[in-house]
């Protein structure tokens, strides 16, 4: 078998043991808008950014964030279709649980079933991987804010902090130039959109909606939409920002 021929089946391995299927759904991940998990002093917000690629577009459509029950969102990074496949699966775990134990499932117990599933497609031929990362962001009374990505290879991890896609070198610097944990969700709105602006800084031509959610203590600890005045305010302040440490410079 040819090098070139190691990456026609998910099943095959390359002679140094990679699976390239599985990193070129990450590569296409990669390639993707850019999409933000933080987990803050009183909640998690989840944030993304989608490029309008034609002015006939509805705004606020083609969305990345959804519920998946009243305390759990799911954000999709990478190719939206795939995403959406995980996200029926997600619900449909979230719905079985729920009916067998009388408790919402915690993002814990989510992520690792959602990850089995996004696993099972690297494993056999009659598949591909799916070119899509996955975050989940909850509430629970026993472990109370959670924060999960889950990779197209099925790995899974809990972070504080989270991000994937075209901008996420600028974000995880920024990640590491400020503490969230001691942050209000209301706060980190304007560094969150500080991060998304600065993901696309080379592609200023192109015109970019922004989305979040949250789950805080303010709003019952449910996952809703973040109010658009909010993010319009956070997003005027972040370009300040911007302007100001360009001007530093």
């Amino acid at each position: 078998m040819s090098g070139s021929m190691y990456d026609l089946s998910v099943a095959t391995y390359s002679q140094e043991g990679r699976i390239y299927q599985v990193e070129y759904a990450t590569k296409a991940v990669e390639n993707s808008e850019t999409v933000i998990g933080v987990k803050c002093k009183d909640g998690v917000i989840l944030g993304a950014e989608k490029q309008k690629f034609s002015r006939l577009l509805e705004d606020n459509t083609n969305k990345r964030i959804y519920n998946i029950d009243l305390q759990t969102g799911m954000a999709l990074c990478g190719k939206l279709p795939d995403g959406r496949n995980i996200l029926q699966r997600a619900k449909a775990e979230s719905s079985q649980y729920q009916d067998m134990y009388a408790i919402p499932a915690s993002a814990h117990v989510l992520s690792d079933r959602v990850a089995q599933y996004v696993h099972a497609y690297t494993m056999y031929s009659g598949v591909r991987p799916f070119g899509s990362a996955t975050f989940i962001a909850s509430y629970n009374t026993f472990d109370g804010y959670e924060l999960y990505m889950i990779e197209p290879s099925g790995n899974k991890y809990a972070y504080h902090a989270c991000t994937h896609g075209k901008g996420r070198a600028v974000c995880k610097s920024e990640f590491e130039r400020r503490n969230f944990k001691d942050l209000t969700c209301q706060e980190a709105l304007v560094y969150i959109a500080k991060m998304l602006i600065l993901a696309h800084e080379e592609f200023k031509e192109k015109k970019y909606e922004y989305e979040m959610t949250w789950i805080t203590d303010n709003n019952g600890r449910k996952h809703q939409n973040v109010p658009q005045d909010l993010i319009n305010n956070a997003v005027q302040q972040a370009e300040q920002l911007i302007e100001q440490d360009q001007i530093g410079e």
